[in-house]
């Protein structure tokens, strides 16, 4: 049969002059597998007959995305979570991408269609049309200091490791690829200084982190632990911030929905409540933009309650005009 189907998708096999070939349509309809089949059956053709070059697969695009240069590992536990066969041939069909993005929400929807994007654009092949979602305006998780408190508390019993990475992006706002791949390399501790490369930073412009003494305390108990990586491990590699002990620790500490880049909106909004000026903020945090740190300047107001303090409010019979006095008139004289 030229179709047919495993679990819930269709497949489409398809004898040639180099013999079968099977292939996955991608999809649980019967008609858009039965477009495949045809598609491809046309491609095959067209490749014996008319010696066109075979389209590129998913793997071969992949590889070559890879290859390229240096990859985070976020982008690569999402490539592994679309689940697409290496052997299926770019273009992906919109219904296909679709799909695999399905339950995503706008934030993730994007990330994982720009990387699909930039797989289709690296293989020199046109990527299915299909729009970004709008980024509705969330609210910014960030913590008070009787929850960090209890947070580093618990963080410390489920792994001693991942509590002082956190405590170090307190300390310098860094995103999570920053520390968990910041190399001693890009440590001075004598001039107080880290610095980070171009193609580690979202706006890809390096950025150099001046070191508090809480940052500086850290990276000198963290000395001769690992030779390379500051918060490496021998016995266990801290790859990703978000495991098991993490969400142990947030449940644990009743922080529903908290996520490690929630420790750089406490780090901001931290400083901006110590008096750090937005235009600084947005230069330490290596922003691309002053509209980014908007979203802090108004995280809280009891940092103000001092000044709201010195205001007296002044009711309106203060400030209303006094009356004139009736004149006293003088007692007549009897005639």
């Amino acid at each position: 049969m030229s179709i047919y189907r495993r679990g819930r998708i269709w497949w489409i096999e398809l004898s040639t002059e180099r013999g079968r070939t099977r292939r996955s349509a991608g999809t649980s309809d019967k008609k858009a597998a039965w477009e495949y089949h045809e598609k491809v059956k046309g491609e095959i053709w067209r490749q014996e007959r008319l010696g066109e070059k075979a389209p590129v697969t998913w793997g071969e695009a992949v590889a070559k995305w890879l290859k390229a240069k240096p990859r985070g590992l976020p982008d690569r536990y999402r490539i592994s979570a679309f689940h697409v066969p290496l052997s299926q041939s770019l273009p992906l069909t919109q219904q296909t991408v679709e799909g695999m993005l399905t339950g995503y929400g706008a934030s993730s929807w994007n990330r994982s269609l720009a990387l699909v994007v930039a797989i289709h654009n690296m293989a020199g092949v046109n990527p299915p049309p299909i729009k970004r979602r709008p980024m509705p305006m969330g609210r910014t998780r960030w913590l008070t200091r009787e929850e960090w408190l209890l947070f580093q508390t618990v963080l410390q019993d489920e792994s001693p490791l991942l509590a002082v990475a956190a405590e170090f992006t307190l300390a310098t706002g860094l995103r999570e690829n920053n520390v968990l791949e910041l190399e001693w390399g890009q440590i001075d501790l004598r001039r107080r200084v880290a610095w980070l490369h171009g193609d580690q930073m979202k706006a890809k412009k390096p950025l150099g982190v001046p070191l508090n003494d809480a940052a500086c305390a850290i990276l000198e108990a963290r000395r001769g632990i690992d030779k390379r990586w500051v918060f490496g491990n021998p016995d266990y590699p801290l790859t990703k911030a978000s495991n098991r002990a993490w969400y142990a620790a947030v449940k644990k500490a009743k922080l529903k929905g908290f996520r490690w880049h929630d420790l750089r909106h406490t780090w901001a909004s931290w400083a901006v409540m110590s008096g750090v000026r937005l235009e600084e903020l947005q230069r330490l945090g290596g922003w691309a933009t002053a509209q980014m740190v908007q979203r802090y300047a108004h995280l809280s107001t009891e940092h103000l309650a001092e000044a709201a303090a010195r205001i007296r409010p002044i009711s309106l019979r203060y400030n209303a005009p006094r009356k004139a006095s009736s004149p006293t008139l003088a007692p007549t004289k009897g005639r």
